[in-house]
């Protein structure tokens, strides 16, 4: 019998009602581990060049990894793929908090979801009992409506709920999923796919113990994890304030997008750090399974928002893209934003960039009030982008313009207004400003899911060699504004490595770079969990394939090199604050990236794996 995972793969056709298991060796299992290459090793094999997001024939996978399920801080996480709606390639989205786990303890290894409901409905697995049931009921109702119908409605145990919200029935492409109304699968519009498969939810609720390996070195692992945290730097922080508590360090960095990406500092920063508006407005926190960090910090407030403490409160992401890159530092503001964008289920991010190309675009004439019911939108405006957020999750009127993102909104409000639309392959760009930080720059750019911050280590870790960098192999060092073949390493080989994090559901920070946990605890939980005797150099091995995995399913859609690329205005440097002057040129990021091909071993005219590589990878079957 095996242990760590369960040996089954639930699928269900929406189409025709059909329910079946899959039952993979361990030789599957030892080569894809669970999340997003597992997610990606279905999506190569079952969709084509022609496949639509919105067709039937698009599939999602929901997958935690094969250590999931253990007490143990940082592995609870959950991967969600699809094709994205939103760009066009892969789809990759992460969730913390109870779901991964419950799937485990119901008997799957992952689940995979095809077809079309005839109507609204949604999905319940309750152990080995699976029905599709109707969801007319629950129907263009907000995230907190839905989830207190279902758990009356489910009733007994525990359950997860997994749902897509209004934004997702609808078909908004930047549209997420909420899974228990504090976490959130937020990135590559996997929500807008549930919407358009006419699935509002998951229901699930698993009863079973789940078998590992060693009782008591996961006991050993959960200890050290406690020990730890008092003196773990970052994890310490996100302990006591959340990711909102980094956010007063990354200003000072010069590291804040600002005014749409203009400037990286704003001068009223303090008023959205978590160590300001925290004891004025903080409501508690919950936390992941078995977690020790409890980074989840949760808010309330009655002026001038009311805000619910149901929903989560806002990330240092949100703070930034709802909150300084639109000029607005009332931290009860941004949280009523994050309130509503959950509520209807919204990426905080993709909104809040669009939000800002339309205050930017007013700013200079681009888009006349007349196209926002007579509003002029502008930088600053609270009540402007609360009011934004709910006609984007309506697709009503200008909303339904930016429903379909960035692109769209520039050829509809002409092509003047690129200027002023951060993305790259149609996806909003994150809080952390590529000018000041190159790895991001790169990474950005050549991501397969579009700009993403949580897809390898920033600059940081090869400003300050030593076990963290060269025991990922990270050879010499740079400071943080060098763009030579060390920063270009660094950023391949963390990439490699948050990867292999993101197949195996682990949280980074709890398992990433220099946090909770090291290199070699790696192997001690996976051979206390499913009894495999790993190596760091297997492991980032399994990194390297998913990345592969995915670059080679973007190729096959038409994605290469051209897509690569960063908005002009990034290129410009920073013209005040810490981060004065600082930006990476045009020619510096085209050199890294000719760089980071030639180490991925990907093909440099179009930036895409080569059949070498592919071999190497065990991914001959995809050519």
């Amino acid at each position: 019998m095996p242990t760590g995972y369960t040996g089954t793969i639930l699928r269900v056709d929406l189409t025709s009602g059909t329910i079946s298991r899959e039952h993979p060796g361990e030789d599957f299992y030892r080569t894809y581990m669970g999340g997003g290459a597992i997610g990606t090793y279905f999506l190569l094999r079952e969709t084509t060049r022609e496949t639509d997001a919105f067709s039937e024939h698009n599939l999602i996978t929901i997958v935690p990894g094969v250590p999931t399920g253990a007490a143990v801080s940082g592995v609870s996480r959950c991967c969600f793929t699809s094709l994205s709606p939103e760009t066009g390639a892969v789809a990759d989205s992460q969730a913390g908090g109870e779901l991964g786990p419950m799937i485990k303890r119901a008997g799957y290894d992952a689940i995979i979801v095809t077809g079309k409901a005839p109507a609204p409905s949604y999905l319940l697995v309750d152990d080995a009992t699976v029905e599709i049931r109707d969801a007319s009921h629950l129907w263009g109702r907000s995230v907190l409506e839905v989830h207190e119908l279902l758990s009356s409605e489910i009733g007994g145990r525990k359950i997860c709920i997994l749902q897509c919200g209004p934004a997702g029935e609808r078909r908004v492409r930047f549209s997420c999923l909420m899974a228990d109304l504090h976490d959130v699968a937020g990135r590559t519009g996997i929500g807008a796919v549930f919407g358009s498969k006419n699935l509002r939810a998951l229901v699930v609720r698993g009863t079973n113990k789940v078998q590992f390996a060693d009782s008591d070195g996961l006991k050993e692992l959960a200890r050290m994890a406690a020990q730890r945290l008092p003196g773990a730097g970052f994890p310490t922080t996100l302990h006591k304030y959340g990711t909102p508590g980094v956010l007063a360090f990354q200003a000072e960095a010069g590291n804040l997008s600002t005014h749409n990406y203009t400037r990286g500092f704003h001068e009223d920063y303090k008023a959205l750090s978590g160590q300001t508006f925290q004891p004025i407005i903080g409501a508690g926190q919950t936390t992941c399974y078995a977690c020790v960090v409890g980074c989840r910090k949760k808010v309330r407030a009655e002026k001038p928002y009311l805000v619910t403490d149901r929903m989560g409160g806002p990330e240092f992401e949100t703070l930034g893209l709802l909150g300084s890159n639109l000029d607005i530092t009332d931290a009860v503001a941004v949280a009523k934003a994050n309130e509503l964008c959950n509520s209807y289920g919204l990426d905080t991010i993709t909104m809040g960039g669009l939000a800002a190309y339309v205050f930017e675009s007013m700013e200079h004439g681009l888009i006349p009030p007349e196209a926002a019911e007579g509003r002029s939108l502008r930088f600053g405006d609270a009540e402007g982008l609360l009011w934004l957020i709910e006609k984007v999750a309506l697709r009503d009127g200008i909303g339904d313009v930016l429903a379909e993102g960035f692109e769209a909104a520039v050829q509809h409000f002409g092509e003047e207004t690129r200027a002023f639309a951060m993305h790259v392959k149609n996806h909003g760009l994150a809080a952390h400003m590529t000018q000041v930080k190159p790895s991001q720059a790169l990474i950005y750019a050549v991501c397969p899911i579009g700009a993403d911050h949580m897809s390898s280590e920033h600059d940081w870790l090869l400003a300050k060699p030593g076990d963290l960098s060269w025991g990922l192999g990270i050879l010499g060092e740079g400071d943080s504004a060098s763009t030579g073949l060390n920063k270009v390493r660094m950023s391949v080989y963390s990439q490699y490595f948050y990867s292999m994090l993101d197949t195996l559901c682990l949280c980074m920070f709890c398992w990433g770079c220099g946090n909770l946990f090291s290199y070699r605890d790696l192997d001690a939980l996976l051979l206390s969990t499913v009894g495999w005797n790993t190596t760091l150099w297997e492991l980032m091995k399994v990194g390297e394939r998913r990345i592969n995995m995915m670059r080679q399913f973007n190729a096959k859609r038409g994605f290469g090199r051209e897509h690569d690329s960063l908005p002009s205005r990034l290129a410009e440097p920073l013209p005040d604050g810490p981060s004065q002057g600082r930006r990476v040129s045009k020619e510096a990021l085209a050199e890294m990236r000719d760089m980071y091909y030639s180490l991925m071993g990907w093909d440099l005219q179009s930036g895409n794996p080569t059949r070498g590589k592919l071999l190497e990878m065990g991914l001959e079957w995809t050519l």
